[in-house]
């Protein structure tokens, strides 16, 4: 079994070096750029230098977050310079979420461990060993999945470690697939921008215009994560870093969090899992560090429930006591010291593991006059202020009526303290290799005809598509299959679920009849790697991001040739993306959250029965809540329509394989009307006009 390992967030110096003595064994932090909490205050590059060095000193280990989607400008621009002065300062890995940032680190840092960010929604063990076989030393698992998936994921991959979060918030959707703060009010989780819109109030109707919230208006709100309980449960499961989160949070929350899980994961290694057991003071302690109406473990457990959910109360509580202080962990040290008539004088620290630290003066004369004496010599090199070292044991050889300054003692203490530190510290000896930006290889070229793909989620819909003889190819959800190849002559895809669990794996038939597949999740893709299926036939969806040419290339250095662009990138950008053998999304409702939570099964209770309800916010925006009950995953739509047809010429330009449009809580008619209008304009160049409120998405204004 791997060392455990409690990993503790850190927003600034203060707090790491607090976590650190409140028993962190990790401490993960963001400095100036590209981590996904924007708004902290995150770390300047002299800050994370000390935050590094005194956790190096303490035997603990310190994670950068890279764990946003980058642009092309600034994964070529920044990115490089950027990581590199944390690798040349000690940083033990970075966490990511993109893909193209991925291949960035194993290419130019390639001695830098990479942990595979939470962010990619990794649930199964195909995503696992897609990431381990790529060169990745960790993942973070998504928060949604329970002690039985982690536990298939360390079977299948038993030397990749395993990071779990056991406390703090919990978003209701995963995390990665979540675009509702950047679609409503262009601040993008993916950016590290979330403005928390799950935290607001909606009321929920059914079909008939019934209100359905009973418990309360805040049915998007989870409330916060708590382990506490379960941690032997994890460790069997082979989770080997428990993750504390909290970047944004105070001080007394992250030491008082840290201080608790330490003591109970030291009672594991003491005690056992048998006799393991926590105690009602320090649940309630942990309850007032900070909490949303009380804590939920159940995802460790369960698939979903409307345990989890605040309803009435979404803000963060907490007492108001004192941060506790802990005192600075002092690194014991067995001192020896040599003072010998006629030989050097010497000082040699040495720590528990071995390290040493040794420094000389000159030789030892006999003294004239008054001459040093053994306590002289003993306060002198025990005087270690404030450093992080004590001494331990004191071992002097002595010669009487030595003449010795008390200012070469002190010198030499210095000396052989800075030696050992520098020798606990060490130098990087990480390569860093040469930067070499991306040259913009494939350039944007007219093309008059794209092909039309259209995805379907009903036979109406289906049936409407296969109207219309300029719809080359038409993907559906696996059980549609059958049905729509008697449906459509053109060519058929499988159009895979939004995300990947073990328990409906078995339920995804690939039929040979398929032209492709369109992927959407890191799972899948290593699933479809596992079953060798064909890598030209796979389509990678919006949801594999590729934001930028480094993740474009990296896809296709792996195989994966064919893509879809994000939602998040505006022309102006998408003009500069490698786009050969990409499709754009010119018509859909924007899927705005992907949860494993139920709203309907949170409101009404669960009926399996695919059910539609509308939830309407304090703007009075109606988005459609989608249950995918096949796979169990609600999927939250944008109230309005994403229709890009009147940039025609701009999408045109982009060079793209086909232009797509996604049906899915659309009827017969409202798809024949947008195909009908596509045509039109795309294929008969005649002018845009939509009388209906509709958006652009990002197209226009971007992201930040």
């Amino acid at each position: 079994m791997n060392q455990l390992e409690l990993l503790s967030p850190a927003g600034d110096l203060k707090i790491y070096k607090a976590v650190v003595n409140a028993g962190a064994d990790a401490v993960y932090f963001g400095g100036d750029l590209f981590g996904a909490r924007a708004y902290a205050k995150n770390f300047t590059i002299d800050e994370a230098k000390e935050a590094i060095e005194y956790g190096h000193l303490h035997g603990v280990k310190s994670y950068l977050t890279v764990n946003t989607l980058l642009k092309n400008t600034e994964i070529e621009g920044q990115l490089y310079e950027y990581l590199k002065a944390y690798v040349e300062n000690g940083i033990d890995a970075f966490i990511v979420q993109d893909f193209g940032v991925f291949n960035f680190i194993r290419e130019y840092f390639p001695d830098t461990h990479i942990h595979v960010s939470t962010q990619a929604s990794l649930c199964t063990k195909y995503g696992a060993e897609f990431f381990e076989n790529l060169g990745a030393s960790r993942i973070v698992t998504a928060r949604e999945i329970s002690l039985k998936e982690i536990a298939k994921i360390h079977e299948a991959c038993p030397n990749l470690e395993i990071e779990s979060f056991i406390h703090g918030a919990l978003c209701v959707c995963y995390s990665g697939q979540c675009l509702m703060s950047s679609i409503l009010g262009g601040r993008s989780g993916n950016r590290g921008r979330c403005a928390q819109p799950c935290r607001l109030p909606y009321e929920a109707f059914d079909e008939n215009g019934k209100k359905l919230n009973k418990k309360g208006n805040y049915i998007l709100s989870p409330k916060d994560f708590c382990t506490i309980e379960y941690l032997p449960e994890m460790i069997d499961a082979g989770v080997m870093s428990f993750k504390i989160e909290g970047r944004m949070k105070q001080l007394e929350y992250a030491t008082g969090v840290v201080s608790v899980y330490r003591h109970y994961l030291d009672e594991y290694l003491y005690k056992g899992a048998k006799n393991y057991q926590v105690s009602e003071a320090d649940i309630k302690r942990l309850l007032d560090f900070g909490n949303r109406s009380g804590f939920t473990s159940l995802y460790l457990k369960e698939h979903n429930g409307p345990d989890m959910i605040t309803f009435e109360a979404p803000s963060h509580t907490k007492s108001d006591n004192p941060a506790q202080e802990f005192p600075e962990k002092k690194i014991p040290l067995d001192c020896k010291v040599s003072a010998l008539l006629g030989k050097e004088f010497t000082v040699t620290f040495t720590d528990e593991n071995g390290n040493m630290g040794t420094a000389s003066s000159n030789i030892i004369e006999k003294a004239n006059n008054r001459s040093a004496t053994k306590e002289d010599i003993e306060k002198a090199v025990s005087g270690l202020g404030n450093t992080c070292f004590t001494i331990n044991k004191l071992h002097i050889d002595y010669d009487d009526g030595i003449f010795l300054p008390v200012s070469v003692i002190k010198n030499a203490r210095r000396e052989a303290i800075e030696a050992l530190t520098n020798n606990l510290l060490g130098s990087s000896n990480k390569r860093i290799l040469p930067f070499k930006a991306l040259k913009e290889d494939a350039k944007a070229g007219f093309s008059n005809h794209p092909n039309c793909f259209v995805t379907a989620t009903t036979i109406e819909q289906i049936k409407a598509a296969s109207e219309f003889d300029f719809v080359d190819s038409i993907a559906v959800p696996t059980k549609l299959f059958k049905e729509a190849k008697k449906l459509f002559n053109g060519k058929l895809y499988i159009y895979l679920p939004a995300i990947l669990r073990d328990e409906y794996i078995s339920s995804l038939e690939l039929s040979d009849e398929a032209d492709g597949v369109v992927a959407a999740s890191f799972d899948e893709l290593g699933m479809l790697v596992n079953k060798d299926y064909p890598k030209e036939k796979i389509i990678l969806d919006h949801r594999l991001y590729s934001f930028n040419n480094r993740s474009v290339n990296g896809f296709k250095a792996n195989g994966f040739t064919r893509s879809t662009l994000p939602y998040e990138l505006s022309l102006k950008e998408l003009k500069h993306r490698n786009n050969q053998g990409s499709q754009m999304i010119v018509y859909s409702r924007i899927p705005m959250m992907i949860t494993a939570n139920c709203t309907v099964k949170n409101t009404i209770g669960c009926n399996k029965s695919n059910k539609q309800i509308t939830i309407v916010d304090r703007k009075n925006e109606n988005l459609s809540v989608v249950c995918n009950c096949d796979y169990c995953y609600n999927t939250i739509y944008n109230s309005k329509r994403y229709i890009a047809f009147d940039l025609r010429d701009d999408i045109l330009s982009l060079n793209l394989e086909a232009l797509r449009l996604d049906f899915t809580i659309e009827d017969a008619n409202e798809v024949r009307n947008i195909l009908d209008l596509y045509d039109k304009v795309f294929n008969q160049n005649q002018p845009f006009t939509y009388k209906e409120d509709y958006t652009k998405g990002h197209l226009k204004r971007g992201v930040e």
